[in-house]
């Protein structure tokens, strides 16, 4: 009881229900929806895997999470001259934090050459579109339709 004669009951074990919620959240591994960040993206050539150097997506909400390797659920679909990313809005969580604070992202080597593409990013029932020209020096973007979409550049050399 408190002094004024009210009895007081203090809680000193977490209740069970949120122990099972905690539980079941990690072990999915699904954190917070992204579904209304803006995304930043790149389409890149870098040296991964030298000799052949390759061409990534790379995408990024802008949200900052504890640990540097969450990532953006997708999937990702590249058929004859057309590259679509299907994101559900989901972020998941890594199984092994990598200490530093980042945004959540998605790196992908894409199974293109020199040529023109269309880029679709979907999320939502909302789709995205761009032109990515690939050529011998540079991978170009053209925008033609961006709501929740943003390149950070309209250029990225090749071979540099």
């Amino acid at each position: 009881m408190d002094r004024r004669g009210i009895a007081v009951e203090t809680m000193t074990r977490p209740s069970t229900l949120a122990l099972v919620t905690l539980t079941a959240l990690s072990a999915c591994k699904i954190l917070v929806p992204a579904g209304t960040s803006l995304l930043t993206f790149e389409v890149r050539e870098v040296n991964w895997d030298p000799p052949s150097p390759q061409i990534v997506l790379f995408v990024s909400d802008d949200k900052t999470y504890s640990c540097l390797n969450f990532q953006i659920d997708n999937e990702l679909i590249v058929h004859d001259h057309s590259i679509r990313v299907a994101m559900s809005g989901a972020v998941t969580a890594p199984n092994v934090c990598l200490t530093a604070i980042g945004p959540a992202q998605i790196r992908s080597p894409l199974p293109i050459a020199e040529g023109t593409y269309t880029l679709e990013f979907a999320r939502a029932g909302v789709t995205d579109r761009y032109r990515l020209a690939v050529t011998a020096s540079a991978i170009l973007i053209f925008p033609i339709e961006a709501r929740f979409t943003r390149p950070t550049a309209l250029r990225f050399p090749r071979g540099a």
